[in-house]
C-alpha cells in the first residue's frame, strides 16, 4: 500500500515538475496578440462554438421553427466552415522538435481536423441544396443532421487531442516545440 501511494504520487509530481521547468515566469497581465507564439487556440474556438451550435439547430429544425433555423443553420455551417479553414490554413502552428508520443498526438489531432472541415463542408454544401434545391426533403435534412452532427463529433476529438498537445506535452506554451522558438529539450 505503501508502495502505491509513493508511485502514485511520483506519477503525478515528476511530470509537473518536468513542465514547470519549461515555463518562464511572466509579469503580463494585459498580452498583446504579437506576444503569443500562435493565434490557432484563438482562432480555432470559433469553428468549434458554431458547429456545436449548427447541429443544435438543425436537430431543433425537425420540432420547432424549421424555415429560420434552417438559415441559421445555413449561416452557422458557413461560419463554422470558414473559421475551420483559417484556422487550418493560417494559424495551424508548425512544429519541430516533438516527443514520439506528441507527433502522434499532433498526428490525430490533425486527422479529426481533417475530418471536421470535410463533413463541415459536406453539411454546408447539402443544407444549401436542401434550401434551394430539393427543398422539403426531410431525408436530405436527416442527411445535413447526420454530416453537421459527425463535424461536431470530430471538432471535439480534435480539441481533445489539440489540449492534450497543450496541456499533456507542453506543445505551444510559451512557444514550446513552435517554429522559430527554442527547443525545450535542449535547455
Amino acid at each position: 500500500m505503501k508502495y502505491s501511494l509513493l508511485l502514485l504520487l511520483l506519477t503525478i509530481v515528476l511530470p509537473v515538475l518536468g513542465v514547470a521547468q519549461q515555463i518562464e515566469e511572466s509579469s503580463v497581465v494585459n498580452a498583446s496578440l504579437a506576444e503569443f507564439s500562435n493565434l490557432h487556440p484563438l482562432v480555432v474556438h470559433v469553428p468549434i462554438m458554431l458547429l456545436l451550435l449548427a447541429t443544435c439547430t438543425q436537430l431543433a429544425t425537425f420540432f420547432i421553427w424549421k424555415e429560420p433555423l434552417d438559415w441559421i443553420t445555413l449561416l452557422l455551417l458557413a461560419g463554422g466552415v470558414a473559421g475551420a479553414l483559417a484556422a487550418s490554413n493560417f494559424t495551424h502552428p508548425h512544429t519541430h522538435g516533438l516527443t514520439p508520443a506528441a507527433q502522434q498526438v499532433l498526428n490525430l489531432h490533425d486527422t479529426y481536423a481533417g475530418w471536421t472541415l470535410g463533413l463541415s463542408v459536406a453539411a454546408l454544401v447539402m443544407k444549401g441544396v436542401s434550401l434551394w434545391i430539393l427543398r422539403g426533403r426531410r431525408w436530405l435534412e436527416i442527411v445535413v443532421l447526420l454530416a453537421v452532427g459527425g463535424s461536431a463529433s470530430t471538432v471535439g476529438m480534435a480539441a481533445h487531442y489539440g489540449g492534450t498537445l497543450v496541456y499533456i506535452h507542453g506543445v505551444g506554451v510559451q512557444g514550446n516545440y513552435m517554429e522559430g522558438q527554442s527547443d525545450p529539450s535542449e535547455e
